[in-house]
């Protein structure tokens, strides 16, 4: 009888532990880094999908050094504060002939997970 309650015990905890790291996968950040454009690609398009053919669903921008504007730049907070989770995705180029990457991180847009083509930009953790 013990043992029946013991592992009873160790079963629920575990489903417990389970469902927790279930949710705190799936709910965004709620502070710590974010994800800008560069100062190289001066533009980093948000969408909604890991993929060059998803929607963009919206457009950051640079506007320090050589890029246009008078200062600052835009950002979004990443879905992960530690800014992980990356994946692969389709292929994409920051500039015309340029290098190809297939890595996508994943931010909050306004509590919609969303992707940005990380080698287009960079993350910045707090």
């Amino acid at each position: 009888m013990r043992a029946l309650r013991f592992l009873a015990l160790v079963s629920g905890m575990l489903l417990a532990l389970l469902g927790a790291a279930g949710t705190a996968t799936a709910a965004p950040a709620a502070a710590g880094g974010y994800a800008a454009p560069t100062q190289v690609y001066c533009k980093l398009n948000v969408r909604a999908n890991a993929t060059t053919s998803s929607a963009i669903v919206r457009t950051l921008y640079n506007r320090n050094g050589s890029c246009a504007g008078s200062s600052g730049h835009d950002s979004i907070p990443c879905w992960i504060s530690s800014c992980t989770g990356v994946i692969t995705g389709s292929s994409y180029t920051c500039t015309t002939g340029g290098s190809s990457y297939n890595t996508w991180l994943p931010v909050n847009n306004g509590g919609t997970r969303a992707w940005v083509a990380i080698k287009c930009g960079t993350y910045v953790l707090p």
